[in-house]
């Protein structure tokens, strides 16, 4: 098993810094400009991080990858992660439009996990994208991972999270089961 020497974690590190940083004063400078036009805030709250890492190294053992920067880089798609919270249902979408709309990065996937909720019955809009960073004059482009939902949907995520990567064994039946019962009562409160 290979293992990342100390300079080149830091240099991949220094470039998800670089990335958050970046796309934290791009979506601060887009979701004005549509709140100038449109003369309210679609937004309740934005958080962003930067994966641990302890996490990043769990998350390659625990998908079976050697513990390098390439397979970071290839396999780690969330190590800089923003979460944009909307009072209503069509505010997700709105915001989903105007970061799609952006000229300052590339869109490398996403998933409607409203329209197509997981079996869990987690929803959020999820966006991937590639941040163009300049490292040593060289222009690189830094995936990291958007999710805007509801208000609703990051209360039902949060109390899931933290059963799912929290607890330290397997959620009774019983409770996923209430869990996906309230997940269907959240979408037809944000309807």
């Amino acid at each position: 098993m290979s293992t990342i020497n100390e300079n080149e974690w830091d240099k991949m590190l220094l470039k998800y810094k670089f990335a958050k940083t970046i796309l934290e004063a791009e979506l601060e400078i887009l979701l004005k400009e549509y709140e100038y036009r449109a003369g309210n805030s679609p937004v309740e709250h934005i958080k962003s991080r930067l994966k641990s890492e302890k996490s990043i190294l769990k998350k390659l053992e625990d998908k079976g990858y050697d513990k390098t920067v390439e397979n970071v880089e290839k396999h780690i798609h969330d190590i800089v992660g923003f979460r944009i919270v909307c009072s209503f249902l069509s505010d997700v979408y709105d915001i989903v439009n105007i970061i799609k709309s952006s000229k300052n990065f590339k869109l490398k996937g996403e998933n409607d996990y409203i329209k197509n909720p997981k079996e869990t019955g987690y929803s959020s809009y999820h966006l991937n994208i590639l941040v163009p960073i300049y490292l040593e004059e060289k222009l690189e482009y830094v995936e990291a991972e958007i999710q805007i939902r509801t208000v609703a949907m990051d209360f039902w995520a949060s109390l899931d999270h933290k059963l799912q990567y929290k607890l330290p064994e397997d959620i009774p039946v019983y409770l996923e089961r209430e869990l996906l019962s309230c997940s269907d009562e959240i979408k037809i409160m944000d309807n």
